[in-house]
């Protein structure tokens, strides 16, 4: 493979240099550790165990094997309980709906991996994201702009991405499967999107850590607050969801809030759901931003195409975001990430939408 023409941040490492891989045993994983060994760099392959099952492991093993490296397993249960899980379980306590992949790469890929693996000699830390870096550093968006994953990496620090390598920044997703049936790994499953949830319901996952008491039933009402029908606990639902709700309408209804200190689900036609504001909060920079009040393109959850928006600057590390355009389900507890073109900014926990 030739060098693609994104920065992946191996450039200015001398040979031989070693570098850190989040290794789950996947192919884009794999295939990242590969593009290291080409530029005749050393790789450290780390895998996270993160949790009572193991059951990645011996695929990450086998991965290893097959690309000629040591595996070495880190247990990072702990920090990953305190950090993401434990904090993912209290969100939806509050009526939030969280995003703990942003959480969690700051907090353990490039904090507590980096810890462990800067003492063992590396440079760098390198993942399977669709990512790649520019001046600065600064994150911006790779070359599969269908797979970009820097909306999960918009908390990273500036002396993370300092660190950071991604070695996928110029490559296509079919393009990282045809290398990875070169180096004999086909049919290696894809990563999955909350990782401790094992492709299970996160409502059974948050009601088998609490008490059964801790989302009890309460009411629906409209945005006027007239009671409409009754639901089933906090916990089931989110904001913009329409099915499910079991009440008829001249036209269908959508969760516009959820009210956890009055226990309500606050619902309304599509219209409703339509905001030309947010505020966030706990605001983390790549790179600085413009100014106190600037433009920029907003992401509000991972699916969702950044929109026009004029963003102000407000005490205490929060913003305002009016959009150009007003956006549907504003949702608090997901980030809202500002894009300059391609660079990525910052980002912010959303709070609440303003009508």
């Amino acid at each position: 493979m030739t060098d693609p023409p994104f920065r992946t941040g191996l450039e200015d490492l001398p040979p031989g240099a070693l570098v850190a891989v989040a290794f789950s045993g996947g192919i884009d994983s794999a295939v990242s550790a590969r593009r290291i060994i080409e530029r005749g760099l050393r790789v450290l392959a780390c895998h996270l165990l993160l949790g009572p099952d193991h059951t990645t492991l011996d695929q990450a093993r086998e991965t290893a094997r097959v690309l000629g490296l040591e595996l070495h397993a880190f247990d990072m249960a702990s920090g990953f309980e305190a950090t993401v899980v434990r904090p993912f379980i209290d969100a939806y306590t509050r009526g939030e709906t969280p995003s703990p992949c942003v959480a969690c790469n700051p907090s353990i890929k490039f904090g507590l991996l980096w810890e462990r693996v800067r003492d063992m000699g590396a440079l760098r830390i390198a993942t399977g994201h669709y990512a790649a870096l520019g001046p600065g550093p600064c994150l911006v968006r790779p070359r599969d702009r269908f797979k970009d994953q820097t909306y999960f990496l918009s908390r990273l620090s500036p002396d993370m991405l300092a660190r950071a390598a991604f070695p996928l920044a110029g490559l296509t997703k079919d393009e990282v499967r045809e290398a990875a049936n070169g180096l004999g790994l086909p049919g290696r499953p894809e990563s999955q999107d909350i990782c401790f949830l094992g492709g299970g319901d996160y409502r059974r996952f948050i009601e088998s850590r609490l008490d059964p008491t801790a989302f009890p039933h309460g009411d629906i009402v409209d945005a006027r607050g007239r009671v409409l029908g009754r639901h089933r606990g906090l916990i089931h639902y989110t904001v913009g969801q329409r099915r499910g709700l079991g009440l008829p309408g001249p036209e269908p209804f959508y969760v516009l809030s959820l009210d956890s200190k009055q226990n309500r689900v606050v619902i309304g036609p599509k219209s409703e759901t339509h905001a030309p504001r947010l505020l966030a909060r706990s605001l983390v920079w790549g790179l600085e931003p413009p100014g106190p009040i600037f433009e920029a393109r907003v992401q509000i959850r991972s699916r969702h195409r950044p929109a026009p928006a004029r963003v102000r600057l407000l005490p205490d590390d929060r913003a305002e975001v009016i959009f150009h355009e007003s956006q549907s389900s504003i949702t608090p507890g997901q980030a809202a990430v500002f894009y300059s073109d391609r660079r990525l900014l910052g980002a912010g926990w959303i709070v609440r939408r303003d009508r």
